[in-house]
């Protein structure tokens, strides 16, 4: 894979900044972010222009096209339905969106699918991501900068620790994702992985997982759900009774059907519906 690094220009993601976002874009091409004006359209600084950008991309959000960036389908259902943020299911769609995201975010995708220390500090992280990356790096990678890295990691446990620095409602500076509880600062510079409230996780975001698996297969492995590449236990810290009561209900609402006979423990589709509807739904009910 092609490693990318440090296109944030050091600044994590700020309370505000993907409505900012959102509220200049559409479904029609718009060169916002590469115009002269920019810092006055969102009424942040040049380099944070570039940062809002990487931001977008990176959530999945917009889509580079040639005269300047649109929405996504993703990015036009959160404008439609949650313009502001004010609803945490948004958030996980966002940080699920991100952490998937191995071309654009790469320490994002190392971090939650590759690193599964419970506790540690930002050399660790450091250590473990530059090895991890130069496996998935292509061929004739010359190594990891570790200025970028760090400036990487820095804004990864920035993000999402839970401290007063990044969990004061009053500080604008904030970052949306510390009420996502899976980083918690304990003491100076060390760091726990924590799961989070189960109040704040919900039946659609397992749906939305298990429908994204249906575009390329006909069935879902529960345990490569919890397991695999991108899955549950990475991005949401899941365990297994809290996924198997998750799929209960699904399968109680007739979106799936689940085999476990004979140790198969497998998950087939009860009907049709795409990521993006499992989305619609959620935010029409």
């Amino acid at each position: 894979m092609k490693i990318r690094l440090q296109g944030h220009e050091k600044f994590s993601l700020r309370d505000g900044w993907i409505t900012k976002g959102l509220m200049q874009l559409s479904d029609k091409p718009n060169p916002v972010f590469s115009s002269d004006n920019a810092p006055d359209v969102f009424g942040i600084g040049s380099n944070m222009v570039k940062s809002l950008r990487f931001w977008m991309k990176a959530f999945g959000l917009t889509e580079d096209v040639k005269g300047g960036v649109v929405l996504s389908e993703f990015g036009r259902i959160v404008k439609e339905n949650d313009l502001y943020l004010e609803n945490i299911f948004t958030v996980w769609m966002l940080h699920s969106n991100l952490v998937k995201n191995k071309e654009t975010a790469s320490s994002w995708y190392v971090f939650f699918n590759n690193f599964d220390l419970q506790e540690f500090d930002k050399e660790t992280v450091m250590n473990s991501l530059s090895g991890e990356m130069l496996k998935l790096a292509e061929d004739g990678s010359k190594g990891i900068s570790q200025k970028s890295l760090g400036s990487d990691v820095d804004v990864l446990l920035g993000m999402y620790s839970k401290n007063k620095e990044f969990n004061d409602p009053e500080d604008k500076n904030s970052s949306p994702f510390a009420q996502l509880g899976l980083i918690k600062q304990v003491e100076g510079k060390k760091y726990d992985r924590v799961s989070p409230d189960k109040r704040i996780i919900n039946e659609y975001l397992v749906l939305f997982e298990i429908a994204e698996r249906f575009e390329t297969q006909e069935s879902v492995s529960i345990d490569t759900l919890l397991y695999g590449e991108n899955s549950l236990s990475a991005i949401y810290h899941m365990n297994s009774l809290d996924l198997n009561g998750f799929l209960d209900r699904l399968q109680d609402e007739k979106y799936i059907v689940v085999n476990r006979t004979a140790g198969l423990d497998v998950i087939y589709k009860d009907k049709e519906i795409s990521k993006w509807e499992v989305l619609e739904h959620y935010y029409k009910a």
